[in-house]
C-alpha cells in the first residue's frame, strides 16, 4: 500500500520513459489533474480550521521572523566570482558575472532585494525563478529578472530536457529553455522541482495562524465575557438585533475587557468559552515557535524563544545554525549560479562564492584569535591582517615582513648537539683563568 508521501507525489509528478524520442512531452505536472486554484482549493484548508498559503504563512510571527532572519543573513554575504588557480581562489572583479551577483542583478533591484527574494521564494514555495537576460554580443547574463513561482510549470520535452513554461498575468504561456532560467530548488523528489513547504507544512503552520486568530477574536469580543446570554421569552428579530448590538457595544472590544455585565428583564449570562490560558494558547505558540525552527533550520533563540539559551551555549548554537543551515542553503545557489551564468567551458577554472567568514567570525574575540596565530605562524603579515579588518596597509612598507617563532625546527633534520671535543675544550678554557690566579 503506497505511503501518504507517494500518493501526494503520484498526484504531480509523472514518471517519463526514458526511451521514447515520439512521446508526448511530460510534465512534471500531470496533466490530468492541473496544479490551479481550484484544484487545490480542497487543500488549503487545515486541519486547524484556517486557509493557508505562501502569503498567508507570513503572518505567523514566527515564521516571518525566521524567513526574515535566513533571507537577510544570506543577503548580507559578499557574492562573487572567484578563479581556481594552484594557489587558491582570486576574485574577478572584473568579471562581467560578478556585477549581477555582488551589486546590480538588473535596473529594478539591488543584489540584496535579489537574493532576500530568493530565499523567500524557496522557503515558502520551494523553489525560486529568474529569467537571464544575455548580451547578443558576447552571449555573457547581463541582467537577472524574478519570475513569480506559482506561474512557473516544469516541464521535460521529448528529448528528455527540461523546460520552463510561464504563465503571464494574462495567462499566455512562455517557454524558456533551461539555460535562460536560473531556478534554485530546495528538497525535491524529482531533483527537479522542489516541494511546497507551505503546502507541506499546512496543518503546522495553520495551527500557528489559527492559534492567533483565536487571540484576536479573544480580545476582540470582550475579553472574559464569553458565553451565551439567555432570556426567558422569545425574541423577534428587531429585539434581538437590538440587544445584540448593545451588548456589544457595552462589553465588547478590549477597553471593555473585564467589564461587569448589567442583565435586564429576565436575562442570564452562561459562559461556554475557555480563556487563552485555559485553551492552553501560550503553550501553543511555543510548539508553533518549536516548528518553525525545525522547518526553517533558525534557532529558536532568535525567534525570541530564550526558554534554554544561556550566555555560553547561545554562540555555539549561532555557529550550528551557519554551519546546518547556512552554509548548505548557501552552495545550493553557488551551485546554480555557476551552471547558469558562467559560460561552460569557464566553470572548470571558475565559480560563484559566497564568503561565510563574516557569519564564523562574528565574535570580535573569535577574529583576534585567528589573525593571532595566522601572524604568529607566518601565514599573513601585518598589512593582509590590517586588510582583513579593512584597514590601510602601513605607509612605510614595514607591513610586508613576515614572522615566524625563533626556536621553530625543521623537525625532519637531526638536532645539532656540541661534538665531545669541544665540550672538554670549552671547560679548559674555563678552568685557565682560575690556574693563572694559582
Amino acid at each position: 500500500m503506497p505511503s501518504f508521501f507517494q500518493s501526494l507525489r503520484s498526484l504531480f509528478i509523472r514518471d517519463v520513459p526514458a526511451a521514447q524520442p515520439e512521446a508526448v512531452r511530460a510534465s512534471l505536472e500531470n496533466p490530468s489533474t492541473p496544479i490551479n486554484n481550484e484544484t487545490l482549493s480542497g487543500l488549503s484548508r487545515t486541519k486547524a480550521g484556517a486557509h493557508i498559503d505562501a502569503e498567508g504563512s507570513l503572518v505567523i510571527t514566527a515564521f516571518w521572523r525566521a524567513v526574515n532572519i535566513l533571507s537577510g543573513v544570506v543577503a548580507s554575504l559578499p557574492f562573487g566570482v572567484y578563479k581556481i588557480t594552484e594557489n587558491g581562489a582570486e576574485k574577478q572583479q572584473n568579471h562581467p558575472v560578478n556585477r549581477l551577483i555582488s551589486r546590480y542583478p538588473s535596473e529594478l533591484y539591488t543584489k540584496f532585494d535579489f537574493m532576500q527574494t530568493l530565499v523567500l521564494h524557496l522557503v515558502t514555495y520551494g523553489n525560486f525563478y529568474a529569467r537571464i537576460e544575455r548580451s547578443r554580443e558576447t552571449g555573457d547574463a547581463k541582467s537577472l529578472y524574478i519570475l513569480e513561482p506559482s506561474r512557473m510549470k516544469v516541464d521535460i520535452n521529448a528529448r528528455g530536457g527540461v523546460v520552463y513554461v510561464y504563465r503571464s498575468e494574462t495567462w499566455q504561456e512562455v517557454r524558456y529553455a533551461s539555460d535562460r532560467i536560473v531556478h534554485v530548488s530546495g528538497l525535491s523528489w524529482s531533483a527537479m522541482l522542489g516541494v511546497d513547504v507551505v503546502g507541506l507544512f499546512s496543518d503546522v503552520l495553520g495551527t500557528g495562524l489559527s492559534n492567533q486568530d483565536f487571540m484576536a477574536n479573544f480580545y476582540g469580543n470582550g475579553a472574559m465575557l464569553s458565553g451565551v446570554v439567555s432570556v426567558p421569552q422569545k425574541l423577534d428579530k428587531e429585539a434581538y438585533t437590538r440587544m445584540l448590538t448593545s451588548w456589544k457595544d457595552t462589553y465588547g472590544g478590549t477597553s471593555n475587557a473585564g467589564a461587569t455585565a448589567v442583565l435586564e428583564q429576565g436575562a442570564t449570562y452562561q459562559k461556554v468559552g475557555l480563556s487563552p490560558v485555559e485553551a492552553g494558547a501560550g503553550e501553543a505558540k511555543k510548539i508553533v515557535v518549536a516548528d518553525v525552527a525545525r522547518i526553517t533550520g533558525v534557532p529558536q533563540f532568535l525567534l525570541e524563544d530564550l526558554d534554554r539559551a544561556t550566555f555560553n551555549n547561545i554562540e555555539e548554537l549561532g555557529k550550528l545554525f551557519v554551519t546546518y543551515t547556512v552554509f548548505p542553503l548557501c552552495k545550493n545557489i553557488e551551485s546554480e549560479l555557476t551552471r547558469k551564468l558562467l559560460r561552460e567551458r569557464q566553470q572548470d577554472t571558475h565559480e560563484i562564492r559566497a564568503d561565510l567568514n563574516t557569519l564564523l567570525e562574528a565574535s570580535t574575540e573569535a577574529r583576534a584569535k585567528k589573525i593571532d596565530a595566522l601572524m604568529k605562524w607566518g601565514i599573513i603579515n601585518r598589512d593582509e591582517a590590517r586588510k582583513m579588518e579593512g584597514l590601510n596597509p602601513i605607509a612605510d612598507g614595514s607591513g610586508q615582513a613576515y614572522y615566524i617563532p625563533m626556536n621553530m625546527v625543521d623537525p625532519t633534520k637531526p638536532i645539532e648537539t656540541p661534538e665531545a671535543g669541544q665540550t672538554q675544550s670549552d671547560d679548559a678554557q674555563e678552568s685557565e683563568p682560575a690556574e693563572a690566579d694559582a
